[in-house]
This record gives structure tokens, sequence and C-alpha cells, in this order.
């Protein structure tokens, strides 16, 4: 009976320290690790302000194979959510949400665990002589307020003292991961573009296929003879335009642009024994974007589009369409616009 008391009293001496020593620990835990990874920091910033692709590079998908994970909220930046249900001794459950977002300097996250609290994450991007300087941090505050989740934040004050050590290492894999993931994508900086993604439907065209030099002078010679040739038939079967004219891109290797000089119509029932023939546009989902300045410049706009593209894990999967919606003759060069549709999966 008297070991039992004394035992008794040891426990409650030792909880009493423990308490104790818990008021003066740090009320604050703070996880740091970064990368350089050789793309810009518009590639970088677009994968992290979405979570579309988070799993790919994330360091905890693997442990739980099992875990359940839903979206809410927009597709990217802020009001983005990401959340998750898994093995209590893995990977837990829990969700995080973009909370703030300056492309391409950073992305700041809620983490939410539920009864194990809250906690804050953010990934700081910078310029670096190799490419792009990440960083990501991670800030747990560890109160201990007299209140119903005072044993767990007791506990909390202790594990904060190993936080660096137990959450380090996956962020060290993490960030790995995303660096090889970044390494697929083209490296070209995806900054001044704004694209979006839409469903089309076909639409009938007129078309003459061709090909040219990569020169502007002979380009718009053959262009100029392509579309004279489609209003000779538009014209003599009584057919009416439906849009500005376009092109649809078969093959361009920097020195010769194959394509199909092509005009949208109202109607592309027309005789085949000419070079002009009858189809139809590429229809289904399409990434959308315009191209304001000279023709010759496009091709700077089309590399960032199919670059956006693989960022954003989407496959193109048809021919590309230029749609001339402003007219050269009475345009500024630096004012044309053309659209640029690129068929996408």
């Amino acid at each position: 009976m008297r070991f039992i008391k004394r035992l008794c009293g040891f426990l409650i001496v030792l909880v009493v320290v423990l308490i104790a020593v818990a008021f003066v620990l740090p009320d604050h835990a703070h996880v740091e690790r970064s990368v350089v990874i050789d793309r810009p920091a518009s590639q970088i910033h677009a994968l992290l302000n979405s979570f579309r692709r988070f799993n790919e590079w994330s360091p905890w998908a693997a442990k739980d194979v099992r875990a359940k994970y839903s979206y809410s909220g927009p597709e990217s930046g802020v009001g983005a959510k990401f959340a998750w249900i898994g093995d209590p001794s893995t990977v837990g459950s829990g969700s995080q949400t973009i909370i703030s977002s300056v492309a391409p300097q950073y992305v700041s996250l809620a983490l939410d665990f539920g009864d194990r609290g809250q906690s804050a994450a953010k990934f700081t991007l910078t310029p670096d002589p190799k490419g792009t300087h990440v960083s990501w941090t991670l800030d747990s505050d560890l109160p201990l307020n007299p209140d119903r989740r005072f044993l767990w934040n007791l506990v909390g004050r202790y594990m904060g003292l190993f936080m660096d050590r137990l959450v380090g290492p996956d962020y060290e894999a993490g960030l790995e991961r995303l660096k090889s993931l970044a390494a697929s994508f083209p490296n070209v900086d995806i900054a001044g573009i704004e694209p979006s993604v839409e469903d089309v439907e076909p639409r009938p065209i007129l078309f003459v296929s061709a090909s040219t030099a990569n020169d502007p002078d002979a380009a718009k010679t053959v262009l100029s003879a392509a579309y004279a040739a489609i209003a000779v038939v538009m014209k003599t079967n009584g057919i009416s335009f439906r849009g500005a004219p376009l092109t649809l891109t078969t093959a361009f290797d920097g020195q010769t642009w194959t394509f199909d000089a092509a005009v949208p119509v109202d109607q592309n029932d027309v005789p085949v024994d000419t070079a002009v023939k009858a189809g139809t546009t590429p229809s289904g989902k399409v990434l959308r974007v315009i191209h304001t300045g000279s023709y010759q410049s496009i091709t700077g706009t089309v590399e960032k589009a199919y670059a956006w593209i693989a960022v954003h894990g989407l496959t193109p999967r048809d021919r590309m369409m230029e749609e001339y919606i402003t007219d050269p003759a009475t345009t500024p060069v630096d004012q044309l616009q053309t659209l640029i549709r690129i068929p996408v999966k």
C-alpha cells in the first residue's frame, strides 16, 4: 500500500513538472526547407496556386493510397480548397485552403487538422541564377489556454520541439518531387498570358492545304492565294462567311509552316474536285488565348500557351487554330489580334 501511495505521489509530481515545463517551452514551431528549380517562377507559382496536381508531387500521397480527396472552391487562387480523409496513423484527415496568392512571388495556405489544430504554410518564390528558389514553410502556434483542448495543447508544446525532425524530411521529399515534375515542362516563362479553357462546337469551313517558308512575305502570298481561291468557290456556290479567316497548323519546324487556310462558312457542301475542300474545325475542350501584336511574334505566345498546357496537366489533342479577328489592312501592327485555340484533353 505504501508503494502505491509513493507511486501515485511520484506520478502527480511528474505531471505537475511536465505541465510547468510546458509553460516555458516555445509557443511556436517553425519548419522550413527550400530547393532551386530550373524553371521560371511563373510555372512554379501556377503549380502551387492550384491543388489539381498536388498529389503528383506531394510527399504524403504514397503513404496512404486509400486516402480520399475532395476539391472545392475555384480551380486556383484564393479560396481553392483541398481536403483529405486517410489513415489516422499516417496522413490523418484535414484540409488546406489558399488564403493569399501573388504571382509569381508566393502562395499562402491555411491548414486545418480538426482536433489536432491549425497551422499556416507558405511557398515563397525568389529569382535564382539557376532558376527559381522555392521556400516551403510551416508555422504552428502552440497555445496553452485553460480550455477543453488543454491536454492536447500540452502534448503539442512537446511535439513542437520535434516538429522540424518530424515534418522536415517530408518537406524535402516533396520539394524534390516538385522539382522533378517541373523538369518535364518546356523551359518557357508563361507570365503575360491569360488563357481560358472552354468547350467549342465544330464549325463548317472551306479550306486549302498549303505550306510556306517561315517568312512573313512568303506566308502572306500563300495565304492570299488560298483565301482568293476559297472566295471564288463561295461566290460560285452562294456560300456566306460565318467568321474571320483562320489557319489550322499541321506542322511547323521553324523553317516550314504546313497548314490549312480556312474560312468559316454557313454551308460546306461544295464540289470536291478543286483545291478548295470542305471540313469542320476541331470541337470539344480547347485552350483559348488572345495574341496582340504582329503575326511574326505569334510564335512566342504559342510557346507560352503550350507550356501553360503542360504545367496544368493537359495534353494537346488536335491541330492549333489561329483566327485573325482584326483586319491587317486597317489595324496597326501592334494592335492586331489573333485568337489562338489549341484542342486539349
